[in-house]
């Protein structure tokens, strides 16, 4: 069977997209080449790609559809045929509209009963000819980050699309995307590949391509690509007693920049090492795109000390004369010298001096500004600090410090390091380390201490009540002050450092600080939701953010049974969701029978919208209502700290004998309305009772 090669030729694509791109690209293709029985379902593309091509091809299709009989089903029998067994008007109707004669109906049984029908069968299509028409469509269809028209008509793109080249084995396939036909013809290497000479690739046939590309200076193959930078790197530190600091994402980016890469090393002056590491590697990675280098001592990978070099990749074979080297450290001198010009600058002045500087930074125009802002996560901090188990001064006072760096010129020109140089100039001050490693560690969502995990999680919680009173509630896709990464934070936060936090008591405390600032402020325009709605409103946010994070964390359909039972606290969720999976490992069978019977439960007091939860004793006629009420009443009686939620379960999945038999015997609904009344109550109170560690109504039950 044929090979397909299809290649979408561009001008450069961005770096963060190229990726996506091509496997949307080759996962489009494969869904409308099976679609068209041209495909296995269990085949899938090779994808590859580089900054200016995004290629899928596949090993093996058929040159033509397979035939395809078909069946048509048309009136019921008794319709399409007359008692004697003969075509009915009704019937031949039916075989004439498909073009059949009468004598091809048949009797078929279905689900509805006997029907007439056809078989009709089909001759399939060259694949060549099907491509030709499908294949465009698949790739306008594609779900792209940003759009633009670059050939007058209709066709979009990212970036524009200067040639494709579609060949199945040797033949081209004559497909044509926004007026360009498709080709054999791709394009080499920019420079090296001389395409200013006006040279061109040619490829013969799609099992060439990948090679053919290959002469003209270009590694189609992301991974090659990887294993070229990572040998360029050894080879440059070999017997220097040093390494790269390692960085996953900016080789990622740099895989995707390159079509033929190679490292170049190059060096600075050590007295630049005076300044912060953190300043040195966001100005190497960030701004210039090179590896930062370290001592190859002891300390962990990362956290050695730097060493006066970097790692340049360059999209080139090689650097014969230094001149790229040359150009790389005049260039990175420069901005070490901005940045050393603006450290001096900045530690003229202590970061508590710049408080009130803060009053002229707005942080949004309905809320004030960040002097605004800073007040009320202080004070929110502070609030915390206990159920976090930090010092409430260090947390306050870093609260009230963490946003200055906002005012200094080295965070205005390098905006990544907010947070961290707001940290480094603390220290500097000589404020303690708790106040110090809190302010650092504020974006993170991994704080090394109390008083940083009181702060991240005072300042999130501000910013999403604020933006949510000023109507930036999150739609869809749509999320521009990226709340529901702010909400992400909180919980990580509280699942990492085990905290048992009142999430809506905080959101609550949030709320009045806001309240409280408004008026001080003389805002206008919020407030029009209530307290208790805006509250609900952030916890609903919250309960979807919670779900996320259990489900990710591999808890699947236990993730909404525990959020119901404890919304307020992610910690208990998580003790809760491990004791569920547990249980439903080593009992499978008590724990699905448990949970159908409190689904049961539940489904019984919500249809009679029953809300009181009184039980008379005295009314308890049956024994198995006596037995159920005993059980309940034990299990609630030894819960607590000293009973942890995997014996609470392993109690109920021992309870579901009492709770079957309840229903086998009990009629619910008695004629009694005394009775009846008494048997909701009690349904209802153990129902709520028994939900304490999980509300079973969420949970998949196989078959319902």
């Amino acid at each position: 069977m044929p090979a397909l090669w299809i290649e979408l030729g561009c001008e450069e694509l961005p770096a963060r997209w190229v990726e996506g791109l091509a496997r949307q690209m080759a996962d489009r293709t494969a869904a409308g080449l099976r679609a068209a029985r041209l495909l296995a379902a269990d085949a899938e593309a090779e994808v590859r790609w580089t900054p200016r091509r995004l290629v899928a091809k596949f090993a093996a299709i058929p040159a033509q559809q397979p035939g395809q009989v078909e069946e048509l089903v048309g009136p019921p029998a008794a319709i399409a045929f007359a008692a004697d067994g003969s075509v009915t008007k009704q019937g031949a109707g039916f075989a004439a509209k498909n073009g059949m004669p009468a004598e091809a109906l048949y009797r078929t049984k279905t689900a509805k009963g006997e029907y007439a029908a056809l078989r009709r069968e089909s001759q399939g299509e060259p694949a060549a000819t099907v491509l030709a028409a499908a294949l465009p469509g698949w790739i306008e269809g594609m779900d792209l980050p940003k759009a633009m028209r670059w050939d007058g008509g209709g066709f979009k793109f990212v970036r524009p699309v200067r040639w494709w080249s579609v060949l199945l084995d040797g033949e081209i396939v004559a497909a044509s995307l926004g007026g360009l036909a498709a080709g054999r013809r791709t394009r080499p290497h920019p420079t090296l590949g001389g395409v200013g000479s006006g040279l061109a690739v040619e490829i013969a046939a799609a099992d060439e391509a990948e090679a053919a590309l290959a002469k003209g200076f270009v590694v189609l193959d992301p991974a090659e690509r990887r294993r070229r930078i990572e040998a360029g790197i050894e080879a440059a530190l070999a017997g220097s007693g040093r390494r790269a600091r390692p960085d996953d994402g900016l080789l990622a980016t740099l895989i995707n920049l390159t079509e033929w890469p190679a490292v170049v090393a190059g060096s600075f002056d050590a007295a630049f090492l005076r300044l912060p590491s953190e300043v040195l590697v966001t100005v190497m990675r960030d701004h210039q795109k090179y590896f930062a280098v370290e001592e190859a001592t002891d300390a962990a990978p990362g956290k050695a000390k730097l060493a006066p070099q970097f790692l340049a990749v360059m999209d080139l074979d090689a650097d014969r004369d230094g001149l790229v080297r040359h150009g790389n450290e005049r260039v990175l001198r420069a901005r070490f010298k901005d940045a050393e010009f603006f450290w001096r600058a900045d530690r003229k002045r202590s970061l508590a001096s710049r408080v009130d500087d803060l009053r002229a930074v707005t942080f949004h125009a309905r809320l004030g500004s960040y002097f605004d802002k800073t007040q009320r996560v202080a004070r929110l901090a502070r609030e915390l600090a206990e159920p976090v188990g930090a010092d409430a001064e260090a947390a306050a006072r870093a609260a009230l410090l963490a946003k200055c760096d906002l005012t200094t010129e080295l965070v205005k020109e390098f905006t990544e390091l907010q947070g961290v140089m707001g940290g480094l100039y603390a220290q500097a001050d000589g404020e303690s380390q708790d106040v110090w490693q809190a302010i650092y560690d504020q974006y993170g969502d991994q704080p090394r201490t109390a008083a940083g995990a009181a702060l991240g999680i005072a300042d999130r919680l501000d910013t999403l009540a604020g933006l949510f009173a000023a109507g930036e509630i999150p739609t869809g896709s749509r999320d521009p002050f990226a709340l529901r990464r702010a909400a992400n934070a909180v919980i990580r936060i509280c699942a990492e450092r085990k905290l048992h936090l009142m999430l809506s008591a905080a959101v609550r405390q949030a709320l009045i600080g806001l309240a409280r600032n408004v008026l001080e402020g003389a805002l206008e325009g919020l407030g029009q939701s209530s307290p208790e709605e805006m509250s609900r409103r952030l916890m609903e946010f919250f309960a979807e953010r919670q779900e996320h994070y259990l489900r990710e964390a591999g808890f699947g359909d236990l993730a909404a049974a525990v959020i119901a039972a404890a919304p307020d606290d992610i910690t208990q969720q998580l003790e809760h969701a491990k004791a569920l999976e547990q249980l439903r490992a080593q009992n499978r069978g008590a724990f699905l029978k448990v949970a159908a019977a409190l689904k049961r439960m539940r489904n019984i007091v919500r249809k009679e919208d029953w809300e009181s939860e009184a039980v008379n004793p005295a009314l308890l006629t049956a024994p198995e209502e006596r037995r159920l009420r005993s059980a309940v009443e034990a299990i609630a009686r030894d819960r607590g700290p000293s009973f942890p939620p995997l014996r609470e379960l392993t109690a109920l999945a021992d309870l579901w004998p009492i709770l079957d038999a309840f229903f086998e015997a009990v009629r619910v609904n008695d004629p009694d309305p005394a009775i009846r009344a008494n048997r909701l109550g009690l349904l209802a109170w153990a129902g709520r009772e028994l939900s304490q560690v999980a509300d079973f109504s969420q949970i998949v039950i196989p078959g319902e």
